[in-house]
């Protein structure tokens, strides 16, 4: 088996360091990879991203016609972008055929799905290669990623991503989904993991014994949280896996991850408690500094709160949202000592 490994350090890890790479940072990342003979680099987003917007987002957040005609030449890896539909437009994307971008990635969430075949025959219109990733796939049930990929199944995009977007899957959970959607979806598969509990490296390898031949990474985990999986460390099993064939130069790729770590990272990657929350927990890390600040304020144990979210799910990262599970934990709490007093 021969996967293909995509990294995608400059658009996810942007998160990290609100996408201010020089051009430096993106030329000696793109030509190293390149040189490790890596088989996709996502350069950034087009448009935006949707979850974190930011005034002060550097060049990678949009991927201008200047930045992207400004990349490095490469002679073995594909350049591609994600779009988010949402923050978007597809009309947004009709210079591509221009750049050195020849892959574009549509992401989504399953409640959004639906605007996902449209921008695929969008993409295939320029000429250029489509991939769909599937964001908070944890929130979603077999039936709703059955629909989910009947959604999809409409226009066959070039491979189809699960993403682990919040950290909460076990490699039992990625066999379960890749399985189902191996059956439902004739197209190659992929998996982007995050590192909330320790598990991106066992998830990667659950989904290519599923059925998984796409891989997501990024140098030295970069991304939000607790990161991705880390491209080193893919490259790093696929090589000493016997099972696994792969053209991927390890200390070339170890060199760019010394160089991210040495240069670019504002702070080591960590998986400290608040990752570790939103992972076991299972929503969006951005609500995890929420939950600590509100919780507090209304004397409650954050652990219990972000429970309360994950499980409710939510759309959207508001303070509004910690505020209401709040209310309904503190008026529960309250009734309860009430009737308890009562019965004394």
């Amino acid at each position: 088996m021969k996967p293909t490994l995509l990294d995608c350090t400059l658009r996810d890890g942007g998160n990290q360091n609100d996408w201010q790479f020089t051009a430096t940072d993106v030329r000696t990342i793109v030509s190293t990879l390149d040189a490790a003979r890596v088989d996709v680099i996502e350069v950034g987003y087009r448009g935006g991203s949707g979850s974190r917007a930011s005034a002060t987002a550097g060049p990678s957040a949009n991927c201008s016609p200047e930045y992207l005609a400004a990349l490095p030449d490469v002679s073995h890896a594909e350049l591609a972008v994600m779009v988010v539909p949402t923050v978007c437009p597809v009309g947004a994307m009709d210079d591509l055929p221009d750049s050195p971008v020849s892959m574009v990635r549509i992401a989504a969430y399953p409640w959004n799905i639906d605007a996902v075949p449209a921008y695929v025959r969008a993409v295939r219109a320029l000429g250029l290669k489509a991939g769909v990733n599937l964001m908070a796939v944890s929130y979603t049930t077999e039936e709703q990623l059955a629909e989910v990929a009947a959604v999809v199944a409409s226009e066959r995009p070039d491979v189809f991503y699960i993403a682990d977007s919040f950290g909460a899957l076990t490699p039992d959970d990625v066999r379960r989904r890749v399985g189902l959607l191996a059956e439902r979806l004739p197209v190659p598969l992929g998996i982007h993991a995050h590192n909330n509990l320790g598990l991106a490296a066992a998830n990667a390898l659950a989904g290519l014994d599923a059925g998984v031949s796409w891989l997501d990474a990024s140098l030295c985990a970069m991304a939000r949280g607790a990161g991705n999986l880390a491209t080193e460390q893919a490259a790093a099993f696929l090589t000493a896996w016997p099972r696994y064939d792969t053209h991927v130069d390890l200390p070339l790729v170890c060199e760019a991850a010394e160089y991210v770590a040495e240069q670019v990272l504002p702070r080591p990657m960590t998986v400290r408690r608040a990752e570790i929350a939103a992972g076991i927990n299972d929503h969006h890390f951005y609500f995890q500094d929420r939950i600590e600040k509100i919780s507090a304020r209304h004397g409650l144990d954050p652990w219990a709160v972000g429970h309360r979210i994950g499980a409710a799910r939510p759309r959207k990262v508001l303070d509004e949202t910690v505020e209401d599970v709040c209310r309904e934990l503190a008026g529960r709490t309250a009734g309860t000592e009430h009737t308890t007093g009562g019965n004394a």
